[in-house]
Formats: structure tokens, C-alpha cells, sequence
């Protein structure tokens, strides 16, 4: 009997530059390209994490990739230099989107006027370097949605990762086009 081998797979949300992973990374991707995932794109959560993201993809170059972002949570975090900072990050060849880039009223670690301008400008950054954008989206989705309204029929691409909404929500999502990301 032939055995195909496991489908080829691509993380397009690995949270590797998280301190959890600081003891066992080398361990982390070993065990994940055993399981088929031939490639990873880590997650940029603030200017920070951009670059220990790009860092990694810069250690292999072929297998691990990066987003530049500012998540939700530290969007009171973004001044004139954490955006022109994260601009610069963007255009290094490894970074493949912008994000993680959204709004989050579940645990408003920043307050929401201060997510609201984070998402826009991300978004805005996003059209003018031509990348797609990696969403997120947590107890906000009317305000999500309106914004991204705004903004989708300029976008190159957009995924809503970790998806956990209603139907009504999805439906909402897929009429612009998003990719959706389900969470494992």
C-alpha cells in the first residue's frame, strides 16, 4: 500500500516570537514540520514582535515568513514612529501582511478610540505598500465591518483569522471576500 504524505500546510498565525515559546522554539517548529506544516507566518503584534518576526524569517528565510503589525491590544502603542517604524518593517522582503491589525472591545486593553485610528492606519498602510492585511476581531464586529467596508475594495487581500462569530458574521465576512482562518 502506498501512503501519500501528510498534506502540505501553511500557519498563517504562529505567535512564535511569544515568550511561551522562548524555551522550546527550535522543538516547536521540529514538532510542526513533522505534522506537515512546511511553512509558518509569525505573527507581528506590535513593533516588538514585527521585529523578532522578521528576525526568524531571516534565520530560515524558506520556511518561516512575517506580518508587521500592532494587535488590537496595543493600539495605544502606535505614534507617528511605531507607524513609520512598522512601514519600514513592512517592505523587508519576509513580511507578507499587515497585520495583526483590528479592533478587540472584548478585553479593551486599549481604548476603543485608540483601536479604532490603530485599525484605520493599519489598514491605510496596508493599501499604500500593497499587502493583504491578517484581521482581528473580537465583540466588534459592527465597527469592524463599517471600517473595513471602507478600505476592502482597496485592499489586496484580507483574512479574518481565528474566526469565532456567528453565521451572520461570516456571512458578513465572506460578502467582502475575506479568507476566513479558523482556529485549532
Amino acid at each position: 500500500m502506498i501512503t501519500a504524505p501528510p498534506p502540505a500546510l501553511i500557519d498563517i498565525g504562529a505567535n512564535l516570537t511569544h515568550e511561551s515559546f522562548a524555551h522550546d522554539l527550535a522543538e516547536v517548529q521540529r514538532r510542526a514540520h513533522q505534522a506537515g506544516v512546511e511553512r509558518m507566518i509569525v505573527t507581528g503584534t506590535s513593533v516588538a514582535s514585527t521585529r523578532a518576526a522578521l528576525d526568524l524569517h531571516r534565520g530560515d528565510p524558506h520556511r518561516l515568513f512575517a506580518t508587521a503589525g500592532l494587535h488590537p491590544h496595543h493600539a495605544s502603542d502606535l505614534s507617528t514612529g511605531a507607524l513609520s517604524e512598522l512601514r519600514e518593517l513592512a517592505a523587508q522582503p519576509g513580511v507578507v501582511a499587515i497585520g495583526e491589525c483590528g479592533l478587540d472591545y472584548y478585553r479593551n486593553f486599549s481604548p476603543r478610540e485608540a483601536q479604532l485610528a490603530a485599525f484605520r492606519a493599519l489598514l491605510e498602510l496596508a493599501v499604500q505598500i500593497r499587502k493583504p492585511v491578517f484581521l482581528h476581531q473580537r465583540d466588534a464586529h459592527a465597527d469592524f465591518m463599517a471600517i473595513l467596508r471602507e478600505f476592502r475594495g482597496s485592499l489586496v487581500d484580507a483574512v479574518a483569522h481565528c474566526f469565532t462569530g456567528q453565521a451572520g458574521e461570516l456571512d458578513d465576512c465572506l460578502q467582502l471576500q475575506l479568507a476566513i482562518g479558523i482556529t485549532g
